[in-house]
């Protein structure tokens, strides 16, 4: 999930917010988009593990995008969120890639919370930048804090971002 400038400005002073701020829980979802770019209006946003039905898939600006019904709103995701889950398409959850620090706020010099197994689910929120990478608010195990956005892809992803 990308934030937008004014989003993004706006987060910035949220991670240095005491862990209190931190208590409501954060998804996986994916932006479901009026076009296939990243730039588009979101129209709606999709939690992990729904299903979605594609329509089709092509190419757009950097990236491929599909355009997918999810009830009764139709709009494009970017192909990778999505996954095969038996006969259906559905937006991959997030995992780790390997084992991953989930640290207090964003960045290796706040404490670290826990150590996060390779392969862990988690709930990824939205992401800020920082020094040399970005930082993506993360609820692992009813814990929440930030994990290098590196660290985290979808699981079974049809087409690797």
């Amino acid at each position: 999930m990308r934030l937008t400038p004014l989003l993004r400005l706006a987060a910035v002073p949220a991670a240095f917010l005491a862990t209190a701020a931190f208590a409501a829980p954060v998804s996986s979802p994916a932006n479901l988009r009026s076009g296939p770019y990243p730039r588009s209006p979101v129209i709606a946003t999709i939690p992990a593990g729904a299903d979605v039905t594609v329509l089709n898939c092509g190419g757009g600006w950097r990236r491929d995008w599909c355009k997918v019904a999810y009830g009764q709103t139709t709009g494009y995701v970017a192909a990778g969120v999505l996954a095969p889950s038996g006969n259906n398409v559905i937006i991959a959850p997030v995992v780790t890639t390997e084992l991953a620090n989930l640290y207090k706020g964003p960045g290796v010099k706040y404490p670290v919370i826990e150590a996060v197994p390779g392969g862990a689910r988690v709930n990824k929120g939205g992401c800020v930048a920082g020094w040399q990478t970005r930082w993506c608010q993360v609820n692992y195990d009813g814990k929440v804090g930030y994990m290098m956005e590196n660290l985290l892809q979808r699981e079974g992803e049809l087409f690797p971002m």
